[in-house]
């Protein structure tokens, strides 16, 4: 029987590393941004954002339907070597396809080719990725290695960033690193996931069945990818590099905030799952009510402290280059929160309850929204119609998303714990500003910002009794105490 694993502790080693992953770009980041320039900056997120629609084909939507389906197996490691067996090798096989429509689309379109060589470095994560079945440490809740092992590679990137990247000239060599740490970490996947299952190419009968979900899932995170990478594609094609390079600013430090704040949705996926196959569906409401009152308590103070702050953010990250970004970063603030519920709801109650259909057809009405609102915004006003066109998106998602889930889940919600958090943001709100004014040094200002309305919010919080926190503050002191008495 698999020993439980504490969630606490597994979101804990989740925003660890997600902690990580900002850190390290606040100090490679300003320096990468301004050694390469706004131009290749631009031309290498242009680059990404092609690769992603490969890496998507790769991947379907096996990932996914992995946990889900696997966590019914965890405890048996025959059926589990098994099922893991047949999902690689669907993976692998698809895997395969991506590469040769990869090749046909850079010899077809011009503009690619003259980027062939940045496209072919980029593109070899999703070879690393397929192999190290990332999955499987998910489905094992094994959060632990997963951090430690990112943050190892993450390490090693940044060294050699600061080697090997030092004019406009390194664009090429900064896309070899930024591989290093993704593939690296997939090629160690592919040794240490030995001590749960064994992983075997075959082809049988049984694959047949997983076909259908799969490609369901697939088409969900098509769909997904098109709202979400679309806006970098489409301002590179409708506005140029320059713009591209300004959005690009916004949604790298969106997407660093939103990793961070996403750690307990990543860790209880799995567990959610394994509730819901073993139809625990009380244990599940439970968990889950316990998980959004939390996401409430972090988003919404993260959301008004980022926006008061952008500017300081953006000047810090990327200089004044890229002033023009801050418009664009705040719009996105607010994406955050319908981004956040968004993805709580198809990822911890749709998909684990098996409504993947549902998913993929609000996620294709978002999609569509999104794209039709960047045609005809983008011209007009750039990379911030990008980001307006993100939360119109998110929103419709996550109402959506919200009114199926009720057929599956319950929220309970006390108004009490609400009106603390409204009191709460009002102080986070209140403090940024005067620090933010009172201070003339962007990192001093940013520093007591981000500490000192975090220390007023929790205050509050805590002053008012609102019971997440309270529950928070109780597991930390018996955390504290059993670590003494031993």
């Amino acid at each position: 029987m698999l020993k439980k694993k504490s969630m606490a502790i597994n979101a804990g080693m989740n925003s660890i590393q997600t902690i990580c992953r900002m850190i390290f770009p606040l100090i490679t980041f300003p320096y990468i941004t301004r050694v390469l320039g706004v131009e290749n900056i631009g031309m290498y997120n242009f680059c990404t954002s092609v690769i992603s629609y490969f890496t998507l084909i790769a991947g379907l939507g096996i990932s996914t339907f992995a946990i889900r389906e696997g966590s019914k197996y965890r405890d048996d490691c025959e059926k589990m070597s098994d099922f893991a067996s047949e999902v690689f090798s669907i993976n692998a096989i698809a895997t395969v396809i991506s590469y040769c429509l990869l090749a046909i689309v850079i010899i077809i379109i011009p503009t690619l080719k003259g980027n062939a060589k940045i496209l072919f470095v980029l593109s070899t994560s999703i070879a690393f990725t397929t192999a190290g079945c990332e999955w499987i440490f998910n489905i094992y809740e094994d959060f632990s290695y997963i951090a430690i092992r990112s943050i190892a590679f993450q390490f090693i990137s940044m060294l050699l960033m600061f080697l090997f990247v030092k004019s406009e000239k390194d664009v090429l060599n900064y896309a070899i690193i930024t591989v290093v740490s993704s593939s690296g970490a997939s090629l160690l996947n592919a040794f240490s996931r030995r001590r749960y299952c064994k992983v075997l190419f075959c082809i049988n009968s049984e694959m047949k069945r997983m076909i259908i979900p799969i490609l369901v899932l697939f088409a969900n995170t098509i769909a997904t990818t098109i709202y979400v990478n679309s806006d970098t594609t489409m301002v590179g094609a409708i506005a140029g590099n320059y713009y591209t390079g300004l959005y690009s600013v916004a949604t790298r430090i969106y997407l660093i905030v939103k990793q961070v704040l996403s750690a307990m949705i990543v860790v209880s996926i799995p567990r959610l799952s394994a509730l819901i196959g073993q139809k625990k569906t009380k244990e599940f409401e439970n968990v889950g009510n316990r998980i959004i009152n939390m996401l409430f308590v972090i988003i919404v103070p993260a959301m008004i402290g980022l926006y008061v702050i952008a500017d300081n953010v953006v000047l810090i990250l990327s200089g004044s280059e890229y002033v023009e970004a801050v418009p664009s970063l705040r719009i996105l603030t607010i994406a955050l929160f319908f981004s956040l519920f968004s993805w709580f709801y198809t990822s911890c109650v749709l998909i684990p309850c098996g409504k993947e259909k549902i998913v993929l057809k609000v996620t294709i009405f978002a999609a569509v929204a999104n794209v039709i609102l960047n045609l005809i915004l983008i011209p007009i006003w750039k990379h911030n119609a990008a980001a307006f066109t993100t939360v119109i998106a998110e929103g419709i998602s996550m109402i959506a998303c919200m009114q199926y889930g009720k057929k599956n889940f319950h929220i309970r919600v006390s108004i009490r714990d609400m009106i603390s958090v409204a009191i709460g943001c009002v102080v986070v709100y209140v403090i940024c500003t005067i620090t933010n004014s009172a201070i003339e040094s962007l990192a001093l200002s940013t520093i007591l910002s981000v500490l000192l309305a975090a220390m007023g919010y929790f205050a509050i919080l805590l002053l008012m009794k609102n019971h997440i926190v309270l529950d928070i503050w109780y597991e930390i002191k018996q955390h504290i105490r059993l670590r003494m008495s031993k």
